[in-house]
C-alpha cells in the first residue's frame, strides 16, 4: 500500500481548500474565454475573476463543447488565439445554459452540469474520521490528487491468519524482510474515497490487508457508491451558490448515512466473506503453462492498461504462486511499486476483483494461451 501523504498534512490541506473554495452557477454566454500570454486559457464572467484551468477542466470543458481533445491540446499549446475563439463561440451558442463552475485558488477546477451535487472531502473526512478512531482504525495511507481524496485504513482487531495455501509469494525478497516467526495475518479495511470535480463517485469499499506481503485489495462488491447527480442548483446574483436551508437538511442526513455505512463496512460477516474469497482463490490453480497469455488476459478483462502487463507478470513469476490469490496478489504487489497514487488504488480494486471472479471467469483466464 502506498503510503501518501500524512493524515495531519491531508486536515491542513482539507482547511485550506474549505477556506479558498467557490461554486458559481453561469450561464454558458456570460462566460469569456481569453488567451492570455502568461497564464494561458484564462475565463472571465464570474463575478469578476479571471481565472485559469486545471487539467481536469481543460479536459471536462472540451467534453462539454464537444471538442475532440487531442486537437483542444493542440490548439492549447500552438494556438491558443484559436482554442479561445472556439470556445467563445460554442459558449455562446449555448445560450442562457448554465454550468457549475467550481473554484479553487484562483482556478476552475470542475466545469460540470448543474445538477451536480457537491459532496466535499472536508465534509467527507468530518463524517468518517471520528467513526474510524471510535472503531480503532489505523489510517494507513491518504491522498489528495488533481481530482480525488483517498483515506485507507486498517482494522487489526478484526483479523485472522492466512488460509492454509494462501501465503503468497514465501521466497521473495520482499516477504523475507517480513519480522517476525508469525504467520501472515489478513486484517479488515477499508478505502474511503471521493471526487470534488466531477470523476467518480463517491466510494466506501470494504478491504482486505494482508501483513505478510503489505498487499491492499479492494472488495468493490460489498461498496457503497453515491453519484453526485441531484437537483439543479441556483445561483446567487454574484453567480455564487445559494445554500439554502433544505440542502443544508439534505446534505447532514446524507453525511450521517456515510458515517453509519462506514461503520458497517468493518461488520465480521463481510470480513469473513472475504476471507472465504481469498480461500477459494487460493485453490483455483492457473492451469496454462502460458503465463504472458495469462496475465493479457487478466488484464483485459479487468480493463487495466496494458503497460501494467510486464508489472503484473514479473510479480507473478517472483511471488510464485501460480493461483487466483497469487495472481491477485501479484496485481496489489505491483500496486505497492507504483509511483502514481491513482493507479495503484486501480490496481488495489483490480486485485479485489480477482478475488471476486466466477469459475466460468477464472477458467478462461486460467487457461489462456496465446493465439
Amino acid at each position: 500500500m502506498n503510503s501518501g501523504r500524512t493524515l495531519q498534512s491531508l486536515a491542513d490541506e482539507l482547511e485550506r481548500q474549505r477556506q479558498t473554495r467557490k461554486d458559481f452557477i453561469a450561464p454558458q454566454e456570460k462566460l469569456r474565454v481569453v488567451a492570455d500570454g502568461t497564464r494561458g486559457i484564462v475565463i472571465d464572467g464570474l463575478n469578476g475573476q479571471p481565472l485559469t484551468l486545471t487539467p481536469h477542466a481543460h479536459r471536462q470543458v472540451a467534453d462539454h463543447l464537444a471538442i475532440p481533445q487531442k486537437y483542444y491540446e493542440r490548439m492549447r499549446s500552438e494556438q491558443p488565439a484559436l482554442l479561445a475563439e472556439n470556445m467563445n463561440t460554442w459558449l455562446k451558442a449555448a445560450g442562457a445554459e448554465k454550468r457549475m463552475v467550481r473554484t479553487l485558488g484562483g482556478e476552475v477546477r470542475a466545469f460540470m452540469s448543474q445538477k451536480f451535487r457537491p459532496l466535499d472531502n472536508f465534509e467527507l473526512a468530518e463524517a468518517v474520521l471520528p467513526k474510524l478512531v471510535e472503531l480503532n482504525v489505523q489510517i494507513t495511507s491518504c491522498e489528495l490528487t488533481e481530482t480525488r481524496m483517498y483515506i485507507k485504513g486498517i482494522l487489526p482487531d478484526l483479523s485472522d491468519d492466512l488460509p492454509a495455501g494462501a501465503v503468497w509469494g514465501s521466497g521473495h525478497a520482499a516477504v523475507a524482510e517480513y519480522r517476525g516467526n508469525q504467520p501472515g495475518k489478513v486484517v479488515a479495511a477499508i478505502v474511503i474515497s471521493n471526487s470534488e470535480v466531477g470523476a467518480g463517485t463517491l466510494r466506501v469499499e470494504p478491504s482486505v490487508f494482508t501483513t505478510w506481503c503489505t498487499n491492499l485489495a479492494i472488495i468493490s462488491q460489498a461498496a457503497m457508491r453515491k453519484y453526485h447527480i441531484g437537483r439543479a442548483f441556483e445561483a446567487q446574483e454574484d453567480l455564487s451558490i445559494y445554500r439554502d436551508e433544505t440542502r443544508e437538511a439534505n446534505d447532514k442526513a446524507f453525511w450521517l448515512k456515510v458515517g453509519d455505512v462506514t461503520n458497517a463496512a468493518f461488520d465480521r460477516k463481510i470480513f469473513e466473506s472475504a476471507v472465504a474469497l481469498i480461500r477459494s482463490a487460493a485453490g483455483n490453480r492457473i492451469i496454462s503453462n502460458d503465463l504472458p497469455a495469462v496475465v493479457d488476459a487478466i488484464v483485459e478483462q479487468l480493463a487495466l492498461p496494458e503497460r501494467a502487463a510486464s508489472g503484473i507478470l514479473t510479480q507473478l513469476a517472483r511471488g510464485g504462486d501460480l493461483t487466483a490469490w497469487g495472481l491477485s496478489s501479484a496485481i496489489t504487489a505491483l500496486a505497492n511499486t507504483t509511483g502514481d497514487y491513482e493507479s495503484a488504488t486501480e490496481l488495489e480494486r483490480a486485485g479485489g476483483k480477482v478475488l471476486a471472479l466466477d469459475q466460468r471467469e477464472w477458467k478462461r483466464i486460467s487457461e489462456a494461451v496465446a493465439a
